[in-house]
């Protein structure tokens, strides 16, 4: 997962520099971009001065290839990419260019690889030709924008997993994957459609191209909807943030505690749905445990660099209280494992989680970095399993059906809560290749 942006037109180094906070609590290893600077690509680690009308932008969070480097944007001559996901089969496309003659190297992880092989899909066919061979040949949940030729170049997978928005205003047109990004700069916007490509010129002239791939179910990533994404955007025509609340209100429904005296929840993304919860119940929602927000999110962070002193409690609101913790997933468990004995060391009557997703229990490989079973703590447990590990009093999750009732629709990507993927893999050989 990362977040991705780019700007065609005047000013193009002033915008992309604008949208890059926007994006940052998509990605936090660093913000780098490229620009075409006199008809050249060019890498850097800021805009400055710059002049160009075309730059791309990107928010580094690794789910494959070494922690600690900024991959992207991914500068080829003449092609500069940035894209967010994963790509599953990416040793596949290996197989293929080294068919082609190219020389690829097993140092080369799926961002690259997948660069290498749009460039040299776009120097085989016409674009048309070009998507049309990404669409079916690619696994995994991508958006890319490219320089490409000093036209921009905008994909999004067939499946609609991953988000990438277009946004106009007199000066040019943006691709952002928060569309907060561009509400924010005042810009009108649309989501590209799944399975399509669209191509933009320096004169500002776009062709679509591409048939939506018809037949393709479309997947959205539910923990783009729960967790990843800002809660004042949109993910395929859905707001984000009531989506969150109906989250909450799901979890109300099937509330069987009455002795509740203090809503909280593990600040931020969890926030919407606490307060839908309490709000639901009439139960008080109050902020008791307090994030340090200059240590920036957790779970995206290396494993060397997640803090486990990120949060603090506020004791006089905890004491003697039977509390209900609400967070938006659990992944790995590290943060309630941390902070459950905290909250009963400062003498919380009883703790009970309740979490507004389903439990995760498989490896994602279209964008989050959890892609081993191992280290999810609810794979191949029972719920009452992961209380006890947690050391919750009681611990509820929604169920899928409830997921789908609050997003929405029934095209979503639940592969981490049910091991079905959008596509066929293999799990023991593609969870091989992810593993770091």
């Amino acid at each position: 997962m990362c977040g991705i942006w780019a700007f065609s037109g005047s000013k193009a180094p002033g915008y992309v520099a604008k949208m890059a906070p926007w994006h940052m609590h998509r990605g936090q290893e660093g913000v780098s971009y490229a620009c075409n600077v006199n008809g050249v690509l060019m890498k850097l680690g800021n805009t400055g001065n710059l002049a160009s009308t075309l730059c791309l932008g990107h928010a580094r969070y690794s789910t494959s290839g070494p922690y600690g480097m900024e991959l992207q944007p991914i500068v080829l001559g003449d092609m500069a990419m940035v894209f967010n996901g994963t790509i599953a089969n990416y040793k596949e496309l290996v197989k293929i260019m080294r068919g082609w003659g190219l020389e690829v190297t097993n140092d080369h992880y799926d961002a690259w690889v997948l660069a290498m092989y749009l460039r040299h899909l776009l120097m085989r066919h016409d674009i048309d030709g070009a998507v049309r061979r990404l669409f079916t040949t690619v696994k995994g949940g991508y958006a890319i924008i490219a320089a490409w030729k000093e036209q921009l170049l905008l994909i999004r997978d067939p499946w609609g997993i991953r988000p990438l928005s277009i946004g106009f205003n007199d000066d040019g047109i943006a691709a952002a994957s928060e569309t907060s990004a561009l509400e924010v700069l005042g810009m009108r916007w649309r989501e590209l459609e799944p399975g399509r490509a669209v191509v933009i010129n320096p004169r500002g002239n776009a062709e679509v191209y591409g048939d939506g791939t018809r037949g393709v179910k479309r997947a959205y990533c539910a923990l783009e909807y729960i967790y990843f994404m800002r809660p004042d955007s949109y993910f395929n025509g859905i707001s984000v943030y009531s989506v969150r609340q109906r989250l909450g209100l799901s979890l109300a429904r099937k509330e069987p505690i009455k002795d509740i005296d203090t809503v909280t929840s593990i600040p931020e993304s969890a926030r919407v749905a606490a307060q839908s919860y309490a709000r639901a119940l009439g139960k008080p929602m109050e902020d008791l445990i307090v994030k340090n927000r200059f240590l920036g999110r957790n779970f995206i962070k290396p494993p060397m660099e997640r803090n486990q002193e990120l949060y603090g409690v506020i004791k006089e609101g905890i004491r003697g209280k039977s509390l209900v913790v609400v967070d938006d997933s659990i992944i790995r468990g590290d943060t309630l494992r941390l902070l459950i004995p905290k909250l009963r060391g400062y003498g919380a009557r009883a703790i009970h989680v309740r979490i507004s997703s389903p439990p995760i229990r498989y490896p994602c490989f279209m964008g989050m970095d959890f892609p081993t079973r191992r280290e999810l703590i609810a794979h191949g447990k029972a719920i009452e399993d992961v209380r006890k590990a947690l050391g919750s009093d009681s611990l509820i999750y929604l169920t899928v059906d409830e997921l789908l009732w609050s997003i929405g629709v029934d095209e979503v990507c639940t592969a981490c809560f049910t091991g079905n993927y959008p596509f066929n893999i293999n799990i023991d050989e593609v969870e091989g290749d992810f593993t770091r």
